[in-house]
């Protein structure tokens, strides 16, 4: 990827087409400033395919997708326009099969790894200071930008000839014109259009993934510095996913980069200076502005606080008051202490509903611009383990005044630490590259004056934002039918109905909502789900935040498809050492008959059947219900062996796993049986599972494999390549034939665990979270199981702890071979339905299906590893690499779509079979426990309880007893 120069303002026009009509617009606007300009302000659609617009205007939100010259999910503010493009308005969930769409990129061979000694993560004010003074000492520096060119938020360069004739001689856009000339001229390689997707350590150094025109590649540096700048987080208010309905900082990259004015009549609110300055440059460039709304009272109210920021920067004090007096001069309405209460409009913002001291009011406008609530870009330093405080609601990367954090190679500064404008940015850039540049051992010259204007800048923001607090504490009650998920489309009415049928924390909300779960990785709604749920942080940074995931931003799955070596069965790994949040409110109950130790699908199903049948049971599990294995499940239901179930690949030959077959056929019965006692859709659907071959020996293994299933009664035959064909058109036709199971499936993990518990607590079944389990003792009652919130007596207890449940045998001083495995599970934007079956390859780790909401869902036993911070598992760089190139190998049409987010699970390893049963050696003590947990959850939570109640399981059980592991039995 090639460096760039200084930005050169586009001239003259291009020719593109828009659904159909060919245009000449402006060179050099991006594909969204050209379909504003336009007045085409609804040109993509939401998850349900209502009409939506820009709205951030910096990429990070995914409203404004696009299909560009066939490649879906472009994001509209951050495209360029070229001559001869062709945009289209994108379907809500796009077929696949039509010819009119392109694969996204080309699969790589491999992906190039880039060396240097300084890696500047964002061009704006803060990095490219940094990127300057880490050079200036001679360090090998290299920016890597999301946008077209350098100058980020603060600095942005004019790239028309109409933004430029309008910004003129605008002192902000020269001095950073200035600066990118200067660090350019110290051979700092800038990559521009570059977004970071990942990172992780490999072999002991910082491994960052970048996506670019080029393709996908790693950043291998001995320092980071990271300076991703804030992102404007508006509250939720009825009507802001309306088209017309923008953040004051999308319609100022609109105006200053472009020239383009975001509407006729526009509304100018929220909170803060920078309104001022966009309500002003709207008014220069011919717009306007209906209102100007904040909802802090008037900023000379605060005669003290106005003084403080004269004595701190006279200059920028005295600039702001001229613009409120040119606003004030224009005729524009002030509104201090009021708010936008709703934004109307039907397929368009027509004007909006205003709170103020005076009462309600209403005004037309057909663009509303919502400004403030400015938040860090902070995902990449918590993805990496720096460490973050809990300040003011959101998270606050810890670091010192150069930015160094908690890890010694990454520094973070400006507003990705915390928001504090472009002259605190600016200073501790500065001071981050010289820092760096003294750790790499490098002579930086010396500096007297940087750390006095830091102490300025800083003075200065304090006084800013005590001038411009909001007129009063906390925020009105969200109206219900407010959305709050903006890519899921879910609603506060729908998270209160959550919240009160029991859901306790924000993982579990997320989990049953789908709040967060879409392309902008929970960056809008989060915040206001934590609020909603009463989560306010206060047990730190793992708690009340949910935890950033790979891809940070939705990358072409084709980009980082990339062959690796596989491997037979799970790879067993070390469990975490440090446990969830746990409750501070001691237990309930202090006596049962059982004891179920874990909440997973296992032990709820257990303690089901238990309770069902006049068995008082107690649930105790370390973090909330399905909230680890069995929350992160892909939901497939497995009847037939998978590849490294079979052959010489296989655990113990494979045999334990045959014998395991009749349990997961019946499971699934009894889980659709469940499904229609219940009246809950599980979104269940057996359409049956194919495992596909692309070689003569493939296809042998397959009828070996398939004459194994059908002697233990599983309905199993390998069909040809015509057959294949007929079943799943969209499979590549590579593939020869397949192993075709009708009694596989798929089911909606969220949603299937959650009526368990509900169907369990119904029964009587007590369920703790929070309730890690801290020591087991027999006693004359049977065991006292000490937990983290009290201690419980029991006749009997039931291990079902999954991964750790050889930690809760070790505290009896028995042995339960049961390791941990950690799996990862990665998934793509939606489309339309295209696979029906669930699919696996003959010779591959892969399990592919596609998910009732139409995203594709994929997995099949790739390793994760570990958050260094959350101590959940957690994709590798390398794992995802290799799944995604099994998947796109399989359905070519893959190539089509984006990963939107991946994430991973502890499942566990035994020997090819479930351990169901009591203890020989402690009566009482009995384990469930399975690799394959949610295909069999159902059933063997139904026979541990037979076997707990002391009856008849009705089938032989003596494969799955504990004893096939205790020595000299």
């Amino acid at each position: 990827m090639a460096a760039v120069d200084v930005p050169a303002v586009a001239r003259g026009t291009v020719r593109v087409e828009i659904d159909g009509a060919p245009v000449q617009v402006p060179a050099g606007l991006s594909v969204a400033a050209a379909l504003t300009g336009l007045g085409t302000s609804a040109f993509a659609t939401d998850i349900g395919g209502a009409p939506r617009g820009v709205f951030c205007g910096m990429g990070a939100c995914h409203d404004c997708l696009v299909t560009v010259n066939g490649r879906l999910g472009q994001r509209a503010c951050m495209t360029a326009v070229r001559d001869g493009m062709t945009i289209a308005r994108p379907r809500p969930r796009p077929d696949l099969s039509d010819p009119t769409l392109a694969d996204i990129c080309d699969v790589p061979a491999a992906l190039p790894r880039r060396h240097m000694d300084v890696l500047v993560i964002g061009a704006g004010p803060g990095g490219l200071a940094a990127a300057e003074a880490a050079a200036a000492a001679g360090a090998s520096v290299t920016v890597v930008d999301e946008r077209t060119s350098p100058g980020g938020q603060y600095y942005k360069q004019p790239a028309t000839a109409l933004a430029a004739a309008r910004v003129g001689r605008d002192v902000q856009a020269a001095a950073g014109r200035d600066l990118i000339g200067r660090v350019i001229e110290r051979g700092v390689a800038l990559l521009a259009g570059t977004l970071v997707w990942g990172g992780a350590r490999e072999e002991g150094g910082l491994s960052i993934g970048c996506y670019g025109a080029d393709g996908a590649f790693y950043c291998r540096p001995r320092m980071l510095i990271i300076a991703t700048g804030a992102f404007e987080r508006p509250r939720p208010i009825p009507g802001w996913t309306l088209p017309g309905v923008m953040t004051t900082g999308a319609a100022q990259g609109l105006l200053r980069s472009y020239g383009t004015v975001p509407g006729r009549r526009m509304i100018v609110a929220g909170n803060g200076p920078l309104n001022l300055q966009v309500a002003s440059e709207i008014l220069a460039a011919g717009g306007d502005v209906a209102a100007v709304v904040d909802v802090a009272p008037a900023p000379w109210t605060r005669p003290a606080e106005v003084l403080a920021m004269l004595a701190a920067d006279a200059g920028s004090s005295l600039r702001g008051l001229r613009l409120v007096a040119a606003l004030r001069q224009a005729g524009v309405p002030m509104l201090w202490a009021s708010e936008i209460e709703a934004i109307e409009g039907g397929d368009h913002a027509t004007g909006v509903r205003i709170r103020g001291a005076s009462g309600v009011s209403r005004l037309a406008a057909d663009t509303v611009l919502l400004g403030g609530g400015f938040t860090p870009a902070n995902e990449l330093s918590r993805l990496l383990g720096c460490r973050h405080v809990v300040a003011g609601g959101g998270l606050k990367a810890l670091t010192a005044e150069d930015g160094a954090t908690s890890l010694a190679d990454v520094h973070v500064i400006g507003e990705a630490a915390r928001f504090a404008g472009a002259q605190v940015a600016l200073a501790e850039g500065r001071l981050a590259g010289q820092a760096v540049a003294a750790k790499l051992g490098l002579r930086a010259g010396a500096d007297s004056g940087t750390a006095a204007r830091l102490a300025r800048a800083k003075r200065f923001q304090t006084a800013l934002w005590r001038a411009f607090a909001p007129a009063r504490g906390g925020e009105a009650q969200i109206a219900p039918e407010t959305v709050v998920c903006r890519c899921e489309g879910v609603t506060a009415g729908q998270l209160a109905e959550l919240i009160a049928s029991g859901a306790r924390d924000i993982a579990t909300l997320k989990r049953l909502s789908r709040a967060g779960m879409g392309r902008c990785q929970s960056r809008y709604c989060a915040g206001t789900v934590a609020g909603m749920i009463g989560e306010d942080g206060g047990g730190g940074e793992t708690a009340g935040f949910l935890a950033p995931q790979m891809p940070l931003r939705p990358i072409p799955l084709a980009a980082l498809a990339v062959e690796k070596p596989e491997w037979g069965g799970h790879r067993r790994a070390w469990l975490p050492q440090t446990s969830p949040r746990a409750d501070v409110e001691p237990l309930a109950a202090t006596k049962a008959a059982t004891v179920v130790i874990g909440a997973g699908i296992c032990g709820l199903a257990t303690a089901l059947f238990l309770a069902r049948g006049g068995e008082d049971v107690v649930v105790v599990d370390r973090a909330q219900p399905n909230a680890l294995a069995s929350g992160g499940n892909a939901g497939s239901l497995h009847a037939q062996l998978l590849s490294f179930d079979h052959g010489a690949r296989a655990e113990a030959g494979g045999g334990p796993a045959v014998r395991t077959l009749p349990l997961q056929r019946d499971s699934i019965a009894l889980w659709a049986e469940m499904q229609r006692d219940f009246g809950v859709d599980f979104e269940m659907k057996i359409t049956g599972g194919l495992m596909v071959g692309e070689t003569p020996a493939h296809l042998r293994f397959l009828e070996a494999k398939a004459a194994a299933e059908r002697s233990v009664g599983i309905d199993c035959e390998v069909i040809d390549r015509t057959m294949l064909r007929r079943i799943e058109p969209a499979l590549s036709d590579r593939f020869i034939g397949a192993a075709f199971c009708p009694q596989e499936g798929k089911i909606n993990p969220l949603l299937a665990t959650q009526a368990v518990l509900r169907a369990a607590r119904a029964a009587g079944a007590q369920v703790f979270s929070g309730a890690e389990v801290r020591a087991i003792e027999q006693v004359a009652e049977g065991f006292r199981v000490a937990t983290s919130r009290g201690s419980i007596t029991a006749r009997r207890v039931v291990n079902a702890a999954g991964a750790f449940a050889s930690r809760i045998g070790a505290m009896l001083g028995v042995d339960v071979p049961v390791f941990g495995a950690p799996l990862q599970m990665v998934v793509t934007e939606a489309a339309a339905p295209l696979i029906s079956c669930l699919v696996a390859h003959a010779d591959r780790h892969l399990t592919l299906k596609q998910a009732a909401n139409g995203n594709f869902i994929i997995g099949g036993g790739w390793t994760a590893g570990l958050d260094p911070v959350h101590q959940h598992p957690r994709p590798l760089l390398s794992s995802l690499e290799g799944n995604l190139w099994v998947a796109q190998h399989v359905v070519p049409a893959l190539r089509k779509l984006h990963v939107i987010r991946s994430w991973a699970a502890m499942n566990i390893n035994i020997d090819g079979a479930p351990i169901i049963g009591e203890h020989p050696d402690r009566r009482g003590f009995f384990t469930v426990a399975t690799s394959n947990g949610y295909t069999l959850g159902p059933l063997v939570g139904r026979l541990t309880a037979r076997l707990v109640r002391g009856r008849d399981p009705g089938r032989d059980l003596v494969p799955f007893a504990i004893s096939r592991f205790v020595k000299d039995r």
